[in-house]
Protein backbone atom coordinates (compact mmCIF):
# COMPACT_ATOMS: atom_id res chain seq x y z
CA UNK A 1 0.00 0.00 0.00
CA UNK A 2 1.27 3.48 -0.86
CA UNK A 3 2.39 5.74 2.00
CA UNK A 4 -0.38 8.25 1.25
CA UNK A 5 -3.01 5.52 1.59
CA UNK A 6 -1.46 4.39 4.86
CA UNK A 7 -1.55 7.94 6.19
CA UNK A 8 -5.21 8.35 5.24
CA UNK A 9 -6.10 5.47 7.59
CA UNK A 10 -4.33 7.02 10.60
CA UNK A 11 -6.69 9.00 12.90
CA UNK A 12 -4.03 11.67 13.48
CA UNK A 13 -4.15 12.62 9.76
CA UNK A 14 -7.69 11.64 8.78
CA UNK A 15 -8.90 15.24 8.32
CA UNK A 16 -6.21 16.14 5.80
CA UNK A 17 -7.17 16.54 2.15
CA UNK A 18 -5.77 14.33 -0.58
CA UNK A 19 -3.33 17.06 -1.60
CA UNK A 20 -2.19 17.57 1.99
CA UNK A 21 -1.65 13.82 2.43
CA UNK A 22 0.51 13.83 -0.69
CA UNK A 23 2.72 16.53 0.84
CA UNK A 24 2.94 14.65 4.13
CA UNK A 25 3.75 11.38 2.36
CA UNK A 26 6.94 12.97 1.04
CA UNK A 27 8.13 13.60 4.61
CA UNK A 28 7.59 10.23 6.25
CA UNK A 29 9.69 7.07 6.08
CA UNK A 30 8.54 3.48 6.49
CA UNK A 31 10.17 1.26 9.08
CA UNK A 32 9.54 -2.46 9.64
CA UNK A 33 10.40 -4.42 12.78
CA UNK A 34 10.25 -8.03 13.86
CA UNK A 35 8.59 -9.15 17.09
CA UNK A 36 10.56 -8.13 20.21
CA UNK A 37 12.64 -5.53 18.35
CA UNK A 38 13.58 -2.30 20.11
CA UNK A 39 12.38 0.89 18.42
CA UNK A 40 14.10 3.19 20.88
CA UNK A 41 15.56 3.11 24.39
CA UNK A 42 15.01 5.33 27.38
CA UNK A 43 17.40 8.32 27.28
CA UNK A 44 17.77 8.14 23.48
CA UNK A 45 17.41 11.56 21.78
CA UNK A 46 13.88 12.29 20.61
CA UNK A 47 14.55 12.56 16.90
CA UNK A 48 11.24 11.30 15.49
CA UNK A 49 7.59 10.49 16.06
CA UNK A 50 6.38 7.05 14.95
CA UNK A 51 2.89 6.15 13.75
CA UNK A 52 1.93 2.48 14.06
CA UNK A 53 0.58 1.17 10.75
CA UNK A 54 0.33 -2.46 11.86
CA UNK A 55 1.47 -4.52 14.82
CA UNK A 56 1.69 -3.68 18.52
CA UNK A 57 4.20 -1.71 20.59
CA UNK A 58 4.92 -1.90 24.31
CA UNK A 59 6.06 1.25 26.13
CA UNK A 60 7.93 0.20 29.24
CA UNK A 61 10.71 0.89 31.74
CA UNK A 62 12.99 -1.25 33.83
CA UNK A 63 12.47 -0.81 37.58
CA UNK A 64 15.36 -0.59 40.09
CA UNK A 65 14.92 -4.28 40.93
CA UNK A 66 15.28 -5.26 37.26
CA UNK A 67 11.64 -6.06 36.54
CA UNK A 68 9.71 -4.68 33.59
CA UNK A 69 7.12 -1.94 34.18
CA UNK A 70 4.64 -1.69 31.31
CA UNK A 71 3.31 1.82 30.79
CA UNK A 72 1.13 1.22 27.73
CA UNK A 73 0.47 -1.17 24.87
CA UNK A 74 -0.36 0.62 21.64
CA UNK A 75 -2.02 -0.63 18.47
CA UNK A 76 -2.33 0.30 14.79
CA UNK A 77 -3.36 3.92 14.26
CA UNK A 78 -1.67 5.17 17.43
CA UNK A 79 1.64 7.01 17.69
CA UNK A 80 4.68 6.84 19.96
CA UNK A 81 7.61 9.05 20.84
CA UNK A 82 5.66 12.30 20.77
CA UNK A 83 6.80 13.72 24.13
CA UNK A 84 10.53 13.80 23.35
CA UNK A 85 9.81 15.16 19.88
CA UNK A 86 7.67 17.99 21.26
CA UNK A 87 9.86 19.09 24.19
CA UNK A 88 13.27 18.14 22.79
CA UNK A 89 14.18 16.02 25.81
CA UNK A 90 15.42 12.42 25.94
CA UNK A 91 13.11 9.44 25.57
CA UNK A 92 11.33 8.74 28.85
CA UNK A 93 10.80 5.01 28.24
CA UNK A 94 11.71 2.06 26.03
CA UNK A 95 9.56 1.05 23.04
CA UNK A 96 9.54 -2.63 22.01
CA UNK A 97 7.43 -4.46 19.43
CA UNK A 98 5.09 -7.23 20.59
CA UNK A 99 4.49 -8.48 17.05
CA UNK A 100 5.86 -7.82 13.56
CA UNK A 101 5.27 -4.08 13.24
CA UNK A 102 5.28 -1.46 10.50
CA UNK A 103 5.77 2.19 11.41
CA UNK A 104 5.80 5.54 9.66
CA UNK A 105 8.55 7.83 10.96
CA UNK A 106 8.34 11.62 10.95
CA UNK A 107 11.42 13.52 12.11
CA UNK A 108 11.20 16.22 14.75
CA UNK A 109 11.87 19.07 12.29
CA UNK A 110 9.33 17.73 9.80
CA UNK A 111 6.71 17.25 12.53
CA UNK A 112 7.12 20.84 13.73
CA UNK A 113 6.74 22.10 10.17
CA UNK A 114 3.66 19.93 9.57
CA UNK A 115 2.03 21.14 12.82
CA UNK A 116 2.54 24.75 11.75
CA UNK A 117 1.08 24.07 8.30
CA UNK A 118 -1.92 22.06 9.52
CA UNK A 119 -3.22 23.16 12.95
CA UNK A 120 -5.90 20.44 12.76
CA UNK A 121 -3.19 17.86 13.38
CA UNK A 122 -2.11 19.80 16.47
CA UNK A 123 -5.64 19.59 17.85
CA UNK A 124 -5.79 15.84 17.21
CA UNK A 125 -2.38 15.40 18.83
CA UNK A 126 -3.50 17.36 21.88
CA UNK A 127 -6.72 15.34 22.14
CA UNK A 128 -4.73 12.10 22.13
CA UNK A 129 -2.30 13.38 24.76
CA UNK A 130 -5.23 14.53 26.90
CA UNK A 131 -6.76 11.06 26.66
CA UNK A 132 -3.51 9.45 27.77
CA UNK A 133 -3.22 11.88 30.68
CA UNK A 134 -6.80 11.12 31.67
CA UNK A 135 -6.05 7.37 31.72
CA UNK A 136 -2.97 8.04 33.85
CA UNK A 137 -5.12 9.96 36.33
CA UNK A 138 -7.67 7.13 36.39
CA UNK A 139 -4.89 4.60 36.98
CA UNK A 140 -3.53 6.65 39.88
CA UNK A 141 -6.98 6.78 41.45
CA UNK A 142 -7.42 3.04 40.93
CA UNK A 143 -4.10 2.30 42.62
CA UNK A 144 -5.27 4.39 45.57
CA UNK A 145 -8.77 2.96 45.96
CA UNK A 146 -9.03 -0.49 44.36
CA UNK A 147 -7.70 -3.81 45.56
CA UNK A 148 -5.85 -6.20 43.25
CA UNK A 149 -9.15 -7.74 42.09
CA UNK A 150 -10.48 -4.36 41.01
CA UNK A 151 -7.25 -3.21 39.37
CA UNK A 152 -6.91 -6.43 37.40
CA UNK A 153 -10.57 -6.34 36.33
CA UNK A 154 -10.11 -2.74 35.14
CA UNK A 155 -7.03 -3.62 33.09
CA UNK A 156 -8.63 -6.69 31.52
CA UNK A 157 -11.62 -4.63 30.43
CA UNK A 158 -9.40 -1.88 29.06
CA UNK A 159 -7.26 -4.37 27.15
CA UNK A 160 -10.41 -5.98 25.76
CA UNK A 161 -11.63 -2.57 24.57
CA UNK A 162 -8.29 -1.63 23.00
CA UNK A 163 -7.08 -4.98 21.66
CA UNK A 164 -10.14 -7.20 21.70
CA UNK A 165 -11.55 -9.48 19.02
CA UNK A 166 -15.21 -10.43 19.36
CA UNK A 167 -15.74 -14.21 19.36
CA UNK A 168 -18.74 -16.42 20.22
CA UNK A 169 -17.15 -17.04 23.63
CA UNK A 170 -16.56 -13.37 24.43
CA UNK A 171 -13.94 -10.72 23.66
CA UNK A 172 -10.50 -12.24 23.19
CA UNK A 173 -7.57 -9.97 24.06
CA UNK A 174 -5.27 -10.20 21.05
CA UNK A 175 -2.03 -9.95 23.01
CA UNK A 176 0.57 -12.35 24.34
CA UNK A 177 0.62 -11.36 28.00
CA UNK A 178 2.28 -13.27 30.79
CA UNK A 179 1.07 -13.02 34.35
CA UNK A 180 4.23 -11.04 35.04
CA UNK A 181 3.10 -8.57 32.35
CA UNK A 182 -0.32 -8.28 33.97
CA UNK A 183 1.33 -7.78 37.34
CA UNK A 184 3.36 -4.94 35.86
CA UNK A 185 0.19 -3.28 34.55
CA UNK A 186 -1.61 -3.43 37.90
CA UNK A 187 1.28 -3.04 40.34
CA UNK A 188 1.17 -6.55 41.80
CA UNK A 189 3.30 -9.66 41.96
CA UNK A 190 2.94 -12.55 39.51
CA UNK A 191 1.75 -14.73 42.39
CA UNK A 192 -1.04 -12.30 43.28
CA UNK A 193 -2.13 -12.06 39.65
CA UNK A 194 -2.12 -15.86 39.34
CA UNK A 195 -4.41 -16.14 42.36
CA UNK A 196 -6.88 -13.53 41.10
CA UNK A 197 -6.88 -14.88 37.53
CA UNK A 198 -7.67 -18.33 38.92
CA UNK A 199 -10.63 -16.85 40.82
CA UNK A 200 -11.88 -15.03 37.71
CA UNK A 201 -11.66 -18.26 35.71
CA UNK A 202 -13.57 -20.28 38.32
CA UNK A 203 -16.31 -17.64 38.25
CA UNK A 204 -16.39 -18.00 34.43
CA UNK A 205 -15.75 -14.27 34.02
CA UNK A 206 -12.74 -14.98 31.83
CA UNK A 207 -11.10 -17.92 30.09
CA UNK A 208 -7.49 -18.54 29.07
CA UNK A 209 -6.64 -20.74 26.09
CA UNK A 210 -3.64 -22.92 25.34
CA UNK A 211 -1.81 -19.91 23.85
CA UNK A 212 -2.35 -17.96 27.10
CA UNK A 213 -4.72 -15.55 25.37
CA UNK A 214 -7.41 -14.18 27.66
CA UNK A 215 -11.10 -13.95 26.73
CA UNK A 216 -13.40 -11.66 28.71
CA UNK A 217 -16.67 -13.57 29.05
CA UNK A 218 -18.60 -11.53 31.64
CA UNK A 219 -17.96 -7.82 31.38
CA UNK A 220 -20.73 -6.96 33.84
CA UNK A 221 -19.19 -8.83 36.77
CA UNK A 222 -15.71 -7.50 36.08
CA UNK A 223 -17.10 -3.97 35.84
CA UNK A 224 -18.64 -4.26 39.29
CA UNK A 225 -15.21 -4.98 40.78
CA UNK A 226 -13.71 -1.77 39.44
CA UNK A 227 -16.72 0.53 39.47
CA UNK A 228 -16.67 0.46 35.63
CA UNK A 229 -13.63 2.79 35.47
CA UNK A 230 -12.55 1.62 32.04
Amino acid sequence: MAIKELLSEVPLFEELSDAELSILAQRVRQRRYKEDDTIFHKHDPGIALYVIVSGKVKIHNETPDGSDCIIAILDAGEFIGELAVIDGQERSADATTLAPTELLMLTRDDLHDILQRYPRISLCLLATLAGRLRRTTEDYLAYSTLDINGRLAMQLLRLADQHGIVTPAGVRIDLKLTQTDLGSLVGASRESVNKVMGYFRRQAWISVDEKSQITVKDRTCLSRLCGDRT
